[in-house]
Order: structure tokens, then C-alpha cells, then sequence
């Protein structure tokens, strides 16, 4: 399990056993690199603690601890340790930072597992008979000889859409273990989860703050989010889009004189957007290190092979395949090879979803807040409690909405709390595994729970001045950053107002492997779907007509499923 996640954890690892837990720990070195070894006992060496991520309010938490307490290190980890022989499993709700836990206590013989508030780190457990396995990626769980391996049709959702509130892990009986809660596992007791924070617990909490006060105190607490997330004993970057987010980021960045590598995306999209002129500006006044990253789309689906689909399931880990992941895969590459020690990277996930990020944006059609809440955010409520209670799809037309939306907070605070599954199912997911890949801890400064909690708090009256087309974000732009061009349209990654280059690059690569995907699986007798129907597909997508990339996107998405059960079959071959 350990030798699995060697990419995650490239520069140690440390086994630990006794006669009830056996556990091996990968390390990505980033804070105290020579003292930080993991796992970390207390004092008498009864209780230890193993952390994959980062607690950014550590110096300050040690100021806090009470009575008398014996540091082996200097890792931010250690705290946790400490605040839990203080305070107990209180600890996890005094955190800030991302991560995934486990505390062993080998008097009580008692695991304590615990995941960050917003699932930024992941974990996956599965329990059979007695037996709890546990890993920070299915493939390490998926090489001890008792985890299940067989999908789970029922949970392959179309790309890009996620209604339900149980993030799946796509294999029967593996689960991820849920955002914002801890559990204890004794042998002669169940595990047992409790929650220790949700979104819903800040909604209308704000109801007497005026919009100068939401505006001052988003500002305080993103460059204090920011500056927390410079915490590493090594280099940093930063992805630079050049659009709000990450050029907000920068801003922040650069007033606290930090050297911070920058890279940027130039493709036709990106050019024609505006955000690689905007990138290189922001770099140049802020006096940070600038790499322009150059992506042509029609080399590289030109060179997309096979075994680059194998490799992004493996690396994603699930029956899926979207192209940004291959892009941000590909960018964290070169930023590794740009700057070998680079093991930390900042992004601008996370600036979306709770502050209007979707209300306007290059392609929307929405005239005003009110057009996005009546015609988006309500239909994808409804459809949320629809998929998430099992309603047949008979009956779903016609359904009152009364039934479905909860009245007693507002349609934009109930998508808040259904966009953080969102998150881990999609951004936060593939943003871990393509940064993990290649050596780097992926870090979002937009998702520090203190401006989620904020956001959240934001009282419906002020929702169309704050969130319309991202106004607060643009506002706080604005302050650090006041050549920017205001009206500046938010794009998402590779888009522009033609998908012509995206839709090409889908219909391209598709065509290069599937000849060799029927060499390799059809052939073989490894494919779980007919020959025939997936030759139909082929012949639809090599027309170049208006179905080509519906047809090249449902045969990548059953060569992927294919490539993903070999992945969980024979998950140790498939990765040699």
C-alpha cells in the first residue's frame, strides 16, 4: 500500500504495526523537512499522529495549548496531536488548514480518523467484516487483498454533474470518508462518524451586516488565507489563469514579497479570452516570476495515446475522463520540470462557488440575479432533492417545488451547501490526484472555512449587490489591483465564446485510440461493452457533423469505464 503511494509521498516513507494496526505513511516533505517525520508520538509514545495535508494556524495554536506539552518537531502536524490529548476530538473544529487524518491511541487501542471541512484532502475507507482499510487513494486500498473491486454502475452520473450528497468512490463498498466529520474504530466497536462543522450552521448568521462590513472583513480574510497558504520550506507557485481569482491571488501574493513562481496557460482560448495579456501584466507589476506555458491543442490530440488514458484514470481513479484534468496534469508537469523543487502550488479553486461565481460568465444568458435564481439555481435545487430522494423520473414532471426547496433559507444559500459535494466531486478531485501525481500539494486559499462561513452568513438582502457576476470578488480585485479591467468576463478554463477547439480535441483524441483500445481490450476480452455498438460510435464521430462529439464523448466514457475496471481488477499490474 505504501509503494502505491509513492508519488504522493515521494521522499519518505514509515511503517508502524502492533498486533491491531498496521500503517505505513508516505511523505511529500514541505514544512521542517529534516525533523517532520510522520507519523509523531507524544510524549510517553502512546498516542501518534499522521496528517496528509497542512494546519496553517499551528505557531498560533501552540500559543494556546495548555499545561505542559514536549514539541519533537517543528511540523505544523504536531499540534494536532497535543490539542488532542488537551481537548479530545474538540480539536478537529479548532483547525485551520486542509487535511486528512488518523490518531492511534495504543493504551485505549482507539483509531481517530478525521477529514477537513470542505474534503480538500481525501480519504477513502471500506469496511469488511472487522476489518476497517483506509488510504488517502482507492489504489491503495484497492491492492489490500480485502477491498471490494467491483463498480458501481449505479453512481456513473454524466461528467460534470453530481446530485448527490454521498460523493461516490464508483467501487461497492469503498466510501469516501465525508467532509467535515471525525470518526473513532475500536476492534470490539463499530466505527462511529460525528460531524464537527457544515455550511448550514453559518446560513443567516450575518443578518446585521451591512455590505461595507462583508466587503472589509472577505478582504481581511482572503490575503490572511492567502498568507497562511505561503507556509512551506520550499518553493511555491501559483497557477495564473489570469482571470479574477488567481490574479486577485497574485495581488495579495506580491504585497507580501513573495517569490512566487506563476504559470500561465497560452492557447487560442485563452489568448482570444484576454487572460494571458492580463496574466502577464499582473506578473509584471507585481514583479513575480512568469512561465508562459504553451498549449497546442491539435499536437497534443495528436499525441494523446492509449496509454494517456490509462494513466489518467489510474491517476484520477475514476470512471471518468474530462480534458481539463489532462490539461492541469500536463501543466503541473511542466511546472515540475520548470522548477524541480516546486512542491506547492495555489489555485484559485474554490472563488466560484459560494460568492456568484456561476451567476454571470462568458456564454450565460441570465440578465440579472433573479433570471440566474429562477431559471438556474432553482431547477438545479430541484433536481438536487429529486436525485438525492430517489424520485422516479415519472413522477418528476410537474412535482411542486415546495416539496423540493427549502424555504426556510434562501434558493442561492441551498446551492451553496449542494456545491460543496459538488467540489469534491469534480474540482477539488482532480485537482489533488494531477497535483499529487506529480509531486506537488495543491493549496486554495478561496476555500479557508473562515470566508466560506462568511460568504454563507450573507443575508439574502445583500445577495444580488455581493454575488451578481461576482461583484464582492471583483470589488476586492479592485482595492489591490486597480489597473485590472473591471469588466473583465469570467471564463472557464479553456472556453471561449467557439468550443470548436475543445470539441475537436475530444473528437481527435478519441480517434487515435480506439483502434488500439480494440487491440488491447476489445481483443482480449476485456471490454464490458459490445464491439458493435462502441464500431457505431466510431463511424459517428469520424463524420465531423453536429452528433460527432456527443458520439466521441459516450465512446470515451465506455473506454474509460472499461480501462477503470482493469485499474480496480488487477490494480497493482495495471500501475507497473
Amino acid at each position: 500500500m505504501g509503494e502505491i503511494l509513492r508519488l504522493r509521498g515521494p521522499d519518505e516513507q514509515n511503517i508502524y504495526q502492533d498486533d491491531v494496526l498496521s500503517f505505513v505513511f508516505r511523505r511529500l516533505s514541505i514544512v521542517d523537512l529534516k525533523g517532520g517525520s510522520q507519523p509523531i508520538w507524544n510524549e510517553d509514545e502512546s498516542i501518534f499522529v499522521s496528517v496528509n495535508g497542512e494546519i496553517y494556524n499551528h505557531i498560533a495554536l501552540r500559543k494556546q495549548l495548555p499545561g505542559q506539552h514536549r514539541f519533537r518537531t517543528d511540523s505544523d502536524s504536531e499540534i494536532v496531536l497535543h490539542l488532542y490529548e488537551a481537548f479530545g476530538v474538540d480539536v478537529f473544529s479548532m483547525l485551520n488548514g486542509m487535511f486528512s487524518l488518523v490518531i492511534w491511541d495504543k493504551n485505549k487501542q482507539q483509531l481517530v480518523m478525521a477529514r477537513d471541512r470542505l474534503g480538500i484532502k481525501p480519504l477513502y475507507y471500506s469496511l469488511n467484516d472487522d476489518r476497517l482499510i483506509f488510504g488517502s487513494e482507492l489504489k491503495a486500498l484497492l491492492v489490500h487483498p480485502d477491498c471490494p473491486r467491483v463498480l458501481k454502475w449505479s453512481d456513473l452520473e454524466q461528467v460534470g454533474v453530481q446530485q448527490k450528497s454521498e460523493v461516490s468512490s464508483y467501487i461497492e463498498g469503498v466510501l469516501h470518508f465525508p467532509a467535515g466529520h471525525y470518526a473513532t474504530w475500536q476492534p470490539d466497536k463499530p466505527l462511529s462518524f460525528q460531524s464537527y462543522w457544515n455550511i448550514a450552521d453559518s446560513f443567516n448568521r450575518g443578518e446585521d451586516l451591512s455590505v461595507a462590513d462583508i466587503e472589509n472583513r472577505y478582504d481581511e480574510l482572503l490575503e490572511d488565507a492567502v498568507q497562511k497558504r505561503l507556509m512551506a520550506d520550499v518553493p511555491v507557485g501559483l497557477f495564473l489563469s489570469g482571470g479574477i481569482d488567481s490574479s486577485l491571488i497574485a495581488a495579495l501574493l506580491a504585497k507580501h514579497n513573495a517569490n512566487v513562481h506563476c504559470f500561465t496557460v497560452v492557447e487560442k482560448s485563452t489568448y482570444q479570452s484576454g487572460d494571458v495579456e492580463n496574466a502577464k501584466k499582473v506578473t509584471e507589476s507585481m514583479g513575480l516570476p512568469f512561465y508562459p506555458v504553451l498549449f497546442d491543442l491539435k499536437d497534443m490530440a495528436q499525441q494523446f495515446q492509449l496509454a494517456d488514458l490509462e494513466c489518467m484514470v489510474g491517476l484520477i481513479e475514476s470512471p471518468r475522463f474530462d480534458p481539463e484534468w489532462f490539461f492541469k496534469s500536463e501543466l503541473h508537469r511542466t511546472a515540475k520540470t520548470e522548477v524541480p523543487d516546486i512542491k506547492v502550488m495555489l489555485l484559485g479553486q474554490g472563488a466560484d462557488e459560494f460568492a456568484g461565481g456561476y451567476s454571470k460568465y462568458l456564454g450565460s444568458e441570465w440578465r440579472h440575479w433573479d433570471d440566474y435564481i429562477l431559471h438556474d439555481v432553482k431547477p438545479s435545487l430541484k433536481s438536487h432533492e429529486q436525485e438525492n430522494k430517489r424520485v422516479p423520473d415519472r413522477f418528476i414532471q410537474g412535482l411542486r417545488d415546495k416539496d423540493f426547496i427549502d424555504k426556510s433559507i434562501s434558493p442561492y444559500q441551498q446551492k451553496m451547501k449542494a456545491l460543496t459535494y459538488q467540489l469534491q466531486y469534480f474540482n477539488l478531485w482532480h485537482e489533488d490526484r494531477s497535483s499529487a501525481y506529480h509531486g506537488i500539494e495543491s493549496r486554495v486559499p478561496f476555500l479557508d472555512h473562515r470566508l466560506v462561513e462568511l460568504l454563507a452568513s450573507v443575508p439574502e438582502k445583500h445577495h444580488q449587490t455581493l454575488f451578481w457576476d461576482k461583484k464582492l470578488v471583483r470589488n476586492t480585485l479592485r482595492k489591490h489591483l486597480a489597473d485590472y479591467p473591471g469588466d473583465h468576463k469570467k471564463v472557464p478554463f479553456f472556453v471561449t465564446d467557439k468550443r470548436n477547439s475543445i470539441q475537436k480535441f475530444i473528437i481527435d483524441i478519441t480517434k487515435n485510440i480506439y483502434p488500439t483500445f480494440i487491440t488491447e481490450y476489445v481483443n482480449q476480452s476485456k471490454s464490458l461493452f459490445e464491439k458493435e455498438d462502441m464500431d457505431d460510435l466510431y463511424l459517428r464521430l469520424s463524420k465531423y457533423n453536429q452528433q460527432s462529439e456527443m458520439a466521441a464523448w459516450y465512446l470515451l466514457e465506455r473506454m474509460s469505464i472499461t480501462i477503470c475496471q482493469e485499474f480496480c481488477q488487477n490494480t497493482k499490474q495495471f500501475l507497473d
